[in-house]
């Protein structure tokens, strides 16, 4: 079945340019571009949309009027802004309703390619009511001001630490929240760390990068719904994951890009149980009972109830927000690693094996099912032979309190 595309612009010249840039994508797109907020509203009334792609800047009904209405009303779609804005930055901050944002001028190729991704996702990984949920979330902090920055600083070999702290340190809450997880015997500091500098020094670039991540994701959800779960404990196992991850995947030899993104991964993998708790709370307690009763590994709970589990919801929504293939893949498949096809050591071999590890290395309650480790596919992948080392290093790591 062919997705629906909708355009809104009052350019006119802008959407003539668009469709005749887009023509060899008719074949899988049935699209359709419109001048006003007010039409698209009335056709969309009518005709169910797969994606729409909305100016900032226009007149009567604006795109951050047109992409709120969207939301509420169908929140399956995927938003997208294609704006002439420069200052991307304020924009991402006053149209909370977009997934992602695009700058005029765009390629046919990149266009495509955004679109294209989105709707593999949802046709990959989601049943419809899982769209809808994750849909109806209204703030995506993940790309937003202080991370770009952050890059930006990043991108800069020779930016001073000073630099990076002075950026963190214009979110007086995420400054607090790190100073706290640094200070904390989870990271096991030797020395009381009073300053963002000195947690910068001491954790590097990478780790307070991950962390300003996962910092500002996990924000949105509230984690007190569902009391009977620990999302304390699910914080500590990410982090711990994260940095495992990173680890094997520097002792295995992978780009430092790609041990980047092991981090990444590792930290958000769990992520989709924060999204299902926070959407669909009674539905979700009932899953954790239901899980911890039969002694069933959650995810599989999640997707005979819910239609979906953790990984599919949080790669879904990771994927919306822009994050690299790599980290997508290593979410969406790191209970079932063999899914994805692909054999040699990768992001998802390390998010996977660090994942499994820290569950066996940090036992919460050992009457809940274990995690199983897919030997079948360590075997494919040719690194079978490796796994008693990296247990090795990461119960050292585990025990010296850091593995970053």
């Amino acid at each position: 079945m062919k997705k629906r595309i909708l355009f809104v612009d009052d350019d006119q010249q802008l959407l003539t340019s668009i469709r005749r840039m887009l023509w060899g994508a008719q074949d899988r797109w049935e699209m359709n571009f419109l001048r006003s907020g007010d039409e698209a509203l009335n056709l969309l009334s009518s005709q169910r949309h797969d994606v729409i792609v909305a100016d900032m800047r226009m007149p009567g009904m604006d795109g951050r009027r047109l992409l709120r209405t969207v939301r509420k009303q169908y929140p399956w779609m995927m938003r997208l802004v294609l704006s002439g804005e420069s200052n991307q930055r304020s924009i991402l901050r006053s149209v909370p309703e977009a997934h992602q944002f695009l700058t005029k001028p765009v390629s046919a190729d990149q266009l495509i390619k955004v679109i294209e991704r989105g709707c593999c996702l949802r046709d990959m990984i989601l049943s419809h009511e899982i769209k809808s949920i994750i849909g109806k979330i209204d703030s995506l902090p993940a790309q937003p001001a202080i991370y770009e920055a952050l890059l930006k600083v990043l991108d800069d070999e020779s930016a001073p630490v000073e630099a990076i702290s002075a950026v963190i340190a214009k979110d007086v809450a995420l400054s607090a929240d790190i100073l706290k997880l640094v200070n904390s015997s989870f990271f096991g500091p030797r020395v009381k760390v009073r300053s963002l500098d000195q947690a910068v020094t001491l954790l590097g670039m990478e780790t307070i990068k991950g962390l300003v991540v996962g910092l500002q994701l996990l924000k949105i959800f509230d984690t007190r719904k569902i009391p009977s779960f620990s999302f304390p404990k699910l914080w500590e196992h990410s982090l711990a994951t994260a940095r495992l991850a990173r680890r094997i995947a520097m002792l295995e030899g992978l780009s430092p890009e790609a041990q980047d993104d092991s981090y990444i991964a590792g930290m958000l993998h769990d992520l989709g149980k924060f999204v299902l708790a926070d959407k669909l709370t009674a539905d979700y307690l009932r899953v954790v009972e239901t899980a911890r009763n039969e002694n069933v590994p959650i995810d599989l709970v999640e997707t005979r109830e819910l239609g979906a589990g953790h990984p599919q919801a949080g790669a879904y929504l990771l994927g919306l927000w822009g994050l690299s293939d790599s980290v997508l893949e290593a979410v969406v498949f790191h209970h079932e690693p063999q899914a994805q096809g692909v054999t040699g050591m990768s992001v998802l071999t390390a998010v996977h094996v660090a994942n499994v590890l820290e569950h066996e290395l940090v036992v919460i309650n050992p009457d809940y099912a274990k995690h199983i480790m897919d030997m079948e596919y360590l075997s494919n992948a040719g690194v079978a032979g490796r796994l008693e080392t990296w247990r090795q290093v990461c119960r050292e790591a585990l025990t010296e309190g850091e593995a970053g």
